[in-house]
């Protein structure tokens, strides 16, 4: 990996070209849960998207309720019996991931195209190979902040569940297997040295041979806090001006919290970031100048949690990352 302690340089993009600030924002509910094979994630897609605007609104945040456009809710298929074809370890769901993430790619690029922030509101994390397909269309040189507990580069022959969301990167990146060349396809892709992994706690071997046969860009979460967690993104943020990325996609799975924090979610995993310490991350991402086009929060399962308290932290992040200040 690249020296650490660097200035911090811009991708080639206007000043201010971050979408963060100012641009309208474009809710893209995406309740899918087949990838994960668990449902909850669909409805944490939901939950986010509701609970936004009612916090805005409770708080009178007219600013931001300017920004918001009317949520889209995508009809994404789901097969008959499909309890029944859970956990079979066939990739028996490509199909129906296949469609919902061609809606997701879609979506995506629309808003992009018509100067949106898209904000794909998960669903499990395999929604990321449609939005990255999608934002990727709208780019030419797409850069990847990639926030999550898991690299998410499993393939069909690495794979310890089976499960699509675990290989949602590999299939962006079109090196998943042929059986899964169609998710690939349905963007341009994305370069591995556009690729910056942050928090990352949990990875299978692999996905570790994988990450060193490609030269992505990691800090895992014990790396990232010896650095500093504000200096480490700083890193991430000047490799992505480095590489002259046009647009950013940030891709943020709730599960790069830690569990006392964030329990409501499929695949906990100790030792993540705080809610102090992501709302400062989440701060310090906002203010870059650099050209994010567009977010994913995803993985929420309002289900494991029902005290609400995780459908809380998930809304009370996005709005940090949106705006949202406490004065």
């Amino acid at each position: 990996m690249a020296d650490l302690m660097v200035e911090l340089t811009q991708p080639a993009a206007s000043p201010d070209a971050s979408r963060l600030r100012g641009a309208p924002i474009q809710p893209i509910v995406a309740p899918l849960w087949l990838g994960a094979e668990r449902r909850g994630p669909d409805l944490g897609a939901s939950a986010i998207a509701k609970g936004l605007a009612s916090r805005w609104q409770r708080q009178q945040l007219t600013g931001q309720l300017a920004r918001l456009r009317s949520t889209q809710t995508l009809d994404l298929p789901e097969p008959a019996q499909v309890e029944s074809k859970l956990n079979q370890r066939r990739l028996g769901f490509l199909p129906d991931v296949l469609e919902s993430c061609r809606q997701i790619a879609d979506t995506t690029e629309a808003a992009i195209d018509r100067g949106d922030l898209a904000l794909v509101l998960g669903g499990d994390h395999a929604v990321a190979t449609g939005s990255i397909a999608g934002a990727s269309r709208a780019s030419n040189r797409l850069g990847l902040l990639w926030f999550d507990a898991h690299p998410d580069l499993n393939t069909p022959g690495t794979t310890p569940s089976g499960h699509l969301h675990g290989m949602a990167l590999a299939a962006a990146l079109g090196v998943a297997s042929p059986d899964l060349d169609t998710l690939a396809g349905l963007g341009k892709g994305i370069a591995p040295e556009r690729i910056c992994l942050l928090g990352i706690r949990d990875i299978d071997p692999g996905e570790r041979r994988l990450i060193a046969d490609l030269g992505i860009w990691m800090l895992t979460m014990e790396e990232w806090f010896d650095l500093g967690l504000i200096a480490g993104l700083d890193a991430a943020l000047d490799h992505l001006g480095r590489q002259e990325a046009d647009a950013v996609h940030v891709s943020f799975d709730v599960d790069v919290l830690d569990p006392v924090d964030m329990p409501g979610t499929g695949t906990t995993v100790c030792g993540g970031l705080t809610f102090r310490e992501a709302s400062s991350v989440l701060r310090r991402l906002r203010s870059w100048e650099g050209p994010i086009c567009s977010v994913d929060w995803v993985e929420l399962n309002p289900l494991l949690d029902r005290s609400g308290r995780s459908v809380d932290t998930a809304v009370w992040l996005l709005s940090t990352l949106l705006g949202e200040t406490m004065r």
